[in-house]
């Protein structure tokens, strides 16, 4: 099994360095960066008011101002978890720079179960099937990569 160590070298940078990218997006650009993940927040206020009472007439400023700070919440949340996603990102990329595969092995077979199949499931129950799949899929394979790495340096 010597082809699995460079195998999982290749795939861990590049999962890295993508987690640091899409990190990054959701702290700059929450909105897109939902979109991308499949679960888009609107690009205004006030898209679904019409939606939530059928007389947009009636809708009154203090209706507009708390739609307007749960969306301040909702993108800050984004914000937040995009902070996670970048410190991943770097603490696996410290890892790959010291030489740490078995340590990153590791975190991504943790991250590549646990994280991409609740995902998955979310974004399936969301209504996104093939989103879910296509996080839950690459997630479960780099978690087996990650596994193989795991019990061949055991």
């Amino acid at each position: 099994m010597a082809y699995l160590l460079p195998i999982f070298k290749t795939v861990s940078v590049i999962f890295a360095i993508s987690a640091v990218a899409t990190g990054a997006q959701a702290i700059v650009d929450p909105i897109g960066f939902s979109r991308v993940f499949g679960l888009a927040l609107s690009s205004t206020s006030t898209d679904s008011v019409g939606s939530l009472i059928d007389n947009e007439d009636a809708i009154t400023s203090r209706t507009t101002a708390i739609l307007r700070d749960h969306r301040s919440l909702t993108m800050s949340y984004v914000s937040l978890m995009g902070v996670r996603q970048l410190a991943t990102g770097i603490i696996l990329l410290t890892f790959a720079y010291q030489n740490k595969w078995t340590e990153m092995a590791t975190i991504l077979a943790i991250i590549g179960t646990v994280v991409a199949g609740t995902d998955g499931i979310y974004l399936s129950r969301a209504g996104a099937r093939q989103l879910g799949r296509f996080h839950a899929i690459p997630g479960a394979l780099i978690a087996a990569l990650a596994y193989g790495v795991i019990r061949s340096n055991a």
